[in-house]
C-alpha cells in the first residue's frame, strides 16, 4: 500500500457511492481545475439529499505536497459507512466508538468530504520527484513563463483580508505574498476567488446551508488550530473585526493591545472544546499528543479557508456561521513513511469520529 494517487481517490468515492448508495452521494462541483479535471465531494449521511441538514465539511490536500489529507478523508468516511451498515461500533486501537455514536453520526448529520481539492498540484506532486515538495496549483496565468512562478497557494485565496498590504500592520508576520515568484510558494493569486478549487469550497459553503463546521486538513506540524488566525482573539469589544477598516494597518501583531479579533465567549468556548475532543481522542489510540492552539499562534494568516469560513456570518448574517479550524496532522513531514501515515490514519480517524459526535451532542445556540 501507498498514498492514493488523485485517480484513486476518485475511484475510492464513486465505489463508495455505489456500495453504500442508501447513504452516501458523489457531488460534482462546478469549477473543474485549471487543467481541467472534475472535482468531486461525497456527501454520507441518511439525509444526503437535505442541503440544509446539519453537515460538517472536511478537506484535503489543498496544498499539493500534503498527500495525506486525501487519504484521510477517503478512510474516514470509509470507515463510517461500513461500521454504519453493519451496526458495529469503530476501534482504533485503544479508541472505541459504541455502534450507537456511528449510527448518530450517519442519522443526524451530514459528513462532506472534498479529499482532493487541489488536484493538478497533488499529482504534479506525486509525479515529479524533482517537485515532491510543491504546495501550490498549476495556474501558469502570472509566471512569464518560469516554471518555479506557476501557481496559488489556495489557502491564501479566500476572501477574507485578502489584500493583507492594507488590511494588516506593516510589521505584521503575514504569511502570504502578493509575488508570483514567492520562493515559499505562497503566492495568494491575482484576486481573492481567482482559483476555481477555492471557488469550489465557497460553493459548497453556499450550497449547503446546514455546515456548521469546517476542518481543513494539512500537515506538517501535529496540532489542531481554532479561528482566528488574522489576530489574536478577545471577547469583549465587538467593533474590533476584520471588517472594520478602522484597524487596516494595525492587525497581526503579536501581544499588542491595540487590535484583536473579537469572537463571543460561547463560540471561543464551544472551538476550544471541541478541539480539544478532537485531540484527546486521537491522543487515546496510541498517546500521540496534538497541541491544541488558536491559528494565530502558528503564524497570522490573509485569504485562508478556516477563517473564511468562520468569518461568513459575521459579513452577511444570513449566512450560517460556520466554526473553521486547521488541522495539521504528523510532525516535521510532508509525507511520512506509509507505514507511520497509517497509523496517522487511524488516529486522526478517531479524532474526526470524536470531533462529529461532539458537534450533535453540543448543538450550538448562537
Amino acid at each position: 500500500m501507498s498514498y492514493l494517487n488523485i485517480e484513486e481517490v476518485e475511484d475510492a468515492l464513486l465505489s463508495l457511492s455505489k456500495t453504500y448508495n442508501n447513504i452516501s452521494q458523489v457531488i460534482e462541483l462546478p469549477n473543474q481545475s485549471i487543467e481541467g479535471r472534475t472535482i468531486h465531494a461525497l456527501v454520507v449521511g441518511k439525509n444526503r439529499e437535505n442541503r440544509k441538514k446539519k453537515s460538517v465539511l472536511f478537506t484535503g490536500s489543498v496544498h499539493a505536497r500534503e498527500w495525506g489529507g486525501s487519504d484521510i478523508c477517503v478512510y474516514f468516511v470509509a470507515d463510517l459507512l461500513e461500521a454504519y451498515t453493519r451496526g458495529t461500533g469503530l476501534r482504533y486501537k485503544d479508541q472505541y466508538f459504541e455502534s450507537s455514536q456511528i449510527k448518530r453520526i450517519i442519522e443526524e448529520i451530514n459528513v462532506i468530504i472534498v479529499p482532493d481539492v487541489n488536484p493538478d498540484g497533488k499529482a504534479f506532486s506525486q509525479s515529479d520527484p524533482a517537485n515532491v515538495l510543491w504546495r501550490r496549483n498549476r495556474n501558469p496565468t502570472e509566471s512569464q513563463e518560469n516554471p518555479d512562478c506557476i501557481g496559488v497557494d489556495l489557502n491564501r485565496n479566500y476572501d477574507l483580508l485578502w489584500d493583507f498590504r492594507q488590511g494588516f500592520s506593516p510589521d505584521a508576520r503575514v504569511e502570504t505574498s502578493d509575488e508570483p515568484c514567492d520562493p515559499r510558494q505562497r503566492y495568494r493569486g491575482s484576486s481573492a476567488f481567482s482559483e476555481p478549487e477555492t471557488r469550489n469550497i465557497k460553493w459548497l459553503l453556499d450550497e449547503f446551508g446546514g455546515i456548521g463546521h469546517y476542518m481543513d486538513i494539512h500537515c506538517a506540524v501535529g496540532a489542531i488550530y481554532y479561528c482566528w488566525g488574522i489576530d489574536q482573539n478577545q471577547v469583549n469589544e465587538d467593533k474590533k473585526n476584520f471588517g472594520n477598516s478602522q484597524y487596516n494597518q494595525v492587525r497581526g501583531i503579536e501581544n499588542d493591545e491595540e487590535y484583536r479579533e473579537h469572537i463571543t465567549p460561547t463560540d471561543l468556548e464551544h472551538v476550544k472544546d471541541l478541539a480539544n475532543t478532537f485531540a484527546s481522542a486521537l491522543e487515546n489510540v496510541r498517546g500521540t499528543r496534538y497541541s491544541v492552539e488558536q491559528s494565530f499562534g502558528l503564524y497570522p494568516t490573509s485569504g485562508a479557508g478556516d477563517d473564511y469560513a468562520f468569518g461568513r456570518h459575521v459579513s452577511d448574517v444570513s449566512k450560517n456561521k460556520v466554526y473553521g479550524f486547521t488541522l495539521e496532522f504528523g510532525k516535521d513531514d510532508f509525507q511520512p513513511t506509509w507505514s507511520e501515515m497509517t497509523e496517522i490514519i487511524i488516529e486522526v480517524c478517531a479524532g474526526l469520529v470524536a470531533f462529529c459526535d461532539y458537534i450533535i451532542l453540543n448543538p450550538t445556540t448562537e
